[in-house]
């Protein structure tokens, strides 16, 4: 079986060899293989022969510093998709952290490093890492299989009854090939799951712990430590951006606000693409609770996010309006928006695989996918699902969700006892709606 390679990128040989160490793993799946280069020419060539499913790149480097090596590396096709985490000591401020998300990273860290949240964060792209090999594999052997099956249909073709096998054996040969996508999508939202889940049930509640402690500790050195409290109030600062950073690594993964229902997750995020791109959004949904298993909830989100991603990338549009509603046995979501609609042809543009992916999501479970769209007249998808009614009392989550819900509560209760703590450090400080902690939670 094939080992991810993880590329370091640094002309420091102390830094090299503590990252290296830092990121050297010898246990079970974890496992993955360090590759060093010196400088940005080094790093190119490396790229050139291995795959990487994360590339560390130093910043300031004597000939091609780290921004010329990241646009170098992501222009050849071979490497355009390998995600890049700058990590510098001496570009640590805003500007330069903005250029290196322009020029694609991922992440931006300035040292020092906390080591448990780099070596998460590896650890992420190192699961998708293995996963797309294994998705890579699994093509490879399908792709040889729908080959022998078309010889032998070639061969087949001189008798009538041999022929109709050969074409029966075709069609269950798509059929496979659908179900195989429908198991890899659940295998990746199930991977998803599990690591959202290790990140809050073992970072989440250390640092949640260590909060409080923290918080304790600034209370009781107000007044008779001064310059020991400031210390005190700028980690946890420090902590607080830890926890948003966590947050925000968990909610990508998988919101856990799936958890609460299709409404509420549908409700967060047209809130959250609102937020974060300035795009007007109508929200119409049914008063009702729409109850469906989680395959279709997770389908019908993820289609969503796909559908606003288009809708800030090509659509330049100024409103989106998003329409959910339960039609006898049917749930249909509607997003359109007032762009400037899908030219002739776009559909077929190479490495285009948003809707490719859309309607492959929406095949799969039984459902149709309807596109109207005219230039300058906006877009609109609308999607049709079939659903099973689910009792209210009826467990539509697997126990993973159940374990995960459990965790949510445990953080709400530990959140509780913050509140007295910080109150105790600020006692004008408003408190919190229950509303407010579930968002902050998630």
């Amino acid at each position: 079986m094939l080992i991810p390679k993880v590329l370091l990128v640094n002309d420091d040989s102390a830094s090299l060899l503590a990252l290296s160490s830092l990121l050297t793993y010898s246990s079970g799946e974890n496992q993955y293989e360090v590759v060093i280069a010196k400088s940005g020419e080094e790093a190119l060539r490396q790229v050139l022969n291995h795959d990487f499913a994360v590339i560390l790149l130093d910043v300031s480097m004597p000939g091609m510093d780290g921004f010329e090596t990241a646009e170098a590396i992501h222009s050849h096709p071979r490497s355009a998709s390998v995600p890049i985490i700058f990590v510098t000591a001496h570009f640590a401020d805003e500007i330069n952290k903005l250029k290196g998300y322009q020029k694609g990273a991922v992440d931006y860290l300035f040292t020092p490093i906390i080591p448990k949240i780099l070596q998460t964060k590896v650890a992420v792209f190192v699961e998708l890492a293995k996963k797309n090999l294994q998705l890579q594999h699994q093509t490879e052997q399908l792709a040889k299989l729908n080959s022998e099956l078309q010889e032998q249909r070639k061969l087949d073709l001189e008798h009538i009854n041999e022929r109709k096998q050969a074409e029966e054996a075709l069609r269950q040969s798509q059929e496979e090939l659908r179900q195989l996508a429908s198991y890899q999508e659940r295998i990746k939202e199930d991977e998803r799951k599990r690591i959202a889940r290790e990140i809050h049930d073992e970072l989440g509640q250390n640092l949640l712990a260590l909060r409080i402690d923290i918080s304790m500790l600034h209370a009781r050195t107000g007044t008779t430590h001064p310059k020991l409290n400031r210390k005190v109030h700028s980690v946890l600062d420090h902590i607080d951006s830890t926890m948003k950073a966590m947050r925000a690594i968990i909610n990508n993964l998988r919101p856990a606000v799936l958890d609460l229902g299709l409404n509420a997750a549908i409700e967060w995020q047209v809130k959250e693409f609102q937020r974060r791109t300035g795009i007007e959004c109508d929200l119409v949904m049914q008063e009702e609770e729409l109850v469906v298993d989680d395959n279709r909830a997770t389908a019908l989100f993820r289609i969503l996010q796909e559908s606003l991603n288009n809708v800030l990338r090509h659509a330049q549009a100024t409103r989106a309006r998003i329409e959910l509603e339960q039609v006898g046995r049917l749930v249909r979501m509607k997003v359109a928006d007032n762009g400037i609609g899908i030219f002739p042809g776009c559909r077929r543009k190479a490495n285009s695989f948003g809707l490719v992916g859309i309607k492959e999501r929406i095949s799969t479970l039984g459902g149709e996918l309807v596109i109207e769209t005219g230039q300058d007249r906006g877009t609109a998808l609308i999607v049709t699902l079939p659903i099973e009614t689910v009792s209210p009392g009826a467990d539509t989550v697997d126990s993973r969700t159940d374990v995960y819900a459990e965790l949510a509560k445990l953080s709400e209760s530990v959140e509780s006892l913050r509140g007295p703590v910080e109150a105790a450090v600020n006692p004008r400080k408003r408190k919190e709606t229950r509303s407010n902690k579930i968002v902050k939670l998630l």
